[in-house]
């Protein structure tokens, strides 16, 4: 078993992403002949109606004729869970998907850079944490696409430094581009459309879903002459994090905080990335003193929290304690139109910075504190 290393200080990603190109040049075409004889089967395929695991294992063992690997992974993005689920396996030490899962940040790297990535050990310290448990010394990840979308990975582990090229990341790249076809049949054109309002980094919706909804809460709520909550929210001193742990313990940081800001929302509820490190929510049938109670939570619970930045010391893995600040408006009371009503939740987070950070103002406090 390769024994585990002090954890390297992270290089940029950028390093680590093969370029790679639509066609194969004549040299490799000449010399890897039944590789490339592979990827002409995979096209002949291409017309074939399968389902969509049956197309993910055959890309899998596709790739095995290519390249040999000691362990293989195929990750793909699941509608209902909202990220990528593990769906193909081979040779894995451990069937507990959830934990690869969890701790893989390969998904999110590839979705970020649209290329292969080549690691090895000792050069990025959250790969090396993969890369131990995997019992590998490098790992090469190739993004899948859906209509010119990464949505998924195929992620193969090598037993040597050198296990895999540029020129196996290469044909691996082809045949991605050979499988898109393949893949994008196979999944609907409803998960395509819910796919494209979802926030790839921390699987919440996007800005863009969020806006749609409020306005059919605000037609809704105005029909039932019932109220409507909007709340802003921004992590408080996130590029001094960022600057600290650099941007990939950020990502992580923005992750964990999304499952702490959804883990207790209704059905009706929606919870969105607006942008950076903001995120908003919008609570239907909601009062001003429902929506004070779940931001009040919201902050303390993100208060309370451990965020692992990925590095260990002496003691155990590192962690960060982070703060939110929280900007809450009610329709009808504070706004009756939405454009105004994001502006007054805008406002009072603006109000809730002012104040220290960590914090919950409501837009009506403004008011009370000018009218005082």
């Amino acid at each position: 078993m390769i024994p585990p290393s002090p954890l390297p200080e992270s290089e940029p990603l950028e390093r680590f992403a093969v370029e790679v190109f639509s066609e194969l040049n004549e040299n490799t075409i000449a010399r890897r002949a039944r590789e490339v004889n592979v990827l002409l089967r995979m096209s002949m395929l291409a017309g074939l109606e399968m389902e969509l695991a049956s197309t993910l294992n055959l890309i899998c063992d596709l790739a095995g004729e290519i390249v040999s690997f000691l362990r293989g992974t195929v990750y793909f993005w699941d509608e209902d869970a909202g990220a990528m689920h593990l769906r193909v396996t081979r040779n894995m030490p451990d069937p507990d998907e959830e934990s690869y899962t969890r701790a893989n940040v390969l998904n999110y790297w590839v979705a970020k850079l649209g290329r292969p990535l080549l690691l090895t050990r000792h050069c990025q310290r959250e790969a090396d944490v993969l890369l131990h448990a995997m019992n590998a010394a490098s790992v090469l990840v190739v993004p899948l696409f859906v209509r010119n979308r990464v949505a998924g990975s195929m992620q193969l582990f090598g037993e040597r430094t050198d296990s895999f090229s540029r020129e196996d990341a290469q044909l691996l790249w082809i045949l991605s581009l050979v499988a898109e076809s393949m893949l994008a049949r196979d999944y609907s054109n409803e998960t395509l459309l819910r796919f494209a309002f979802t926030d790839f980094l921390t699987g919440l919706k996007t800005r863009g879903y969020f806006e749609q909804q409020l306005d059919l809460e605000l037609a809704r709520a105005e029909r039932r002459g019932t109220p409507l909550a909007v709340l802003m929210i921004d992590i408080d001193h996130f590029k001094r994090l960022n600057d600290t742990h650099g941007h990939t313990v950020g990502d992580m940081v923005l992750r964990d905080l999304a499952a702490i800001l959804t883990r207790d929302l209704r059905e009706v509820d929606t919870a969105a990335r607006y942008g950076g490190e903001e995120f908003i929510l919008l609570l239907p049938e909601t009062s001003l003193q429902g929506a004070k109670l779940v931001a009040q939570r919201l902050r303390y619970s993100v208060e309370q929290a451990n965020f692992f930045t990925g590095a260990r010391t002496e003691a155990g893995a590192e962690i960060e304690h982070i703060t939110i600040s929280i900007g809450v408006a009610l329709f009808p009371d504070e706004a009756r139109f939405k454009r105004d009503l994001l502006e007054a939740s805008d406002a009072a987070l603006y109000e809730a910075k002012a104040r220290g950070r960590n914090c919950v103002v409501l837009y009506s406090e403004i008011h009370t504190q000018k009218a005082s």
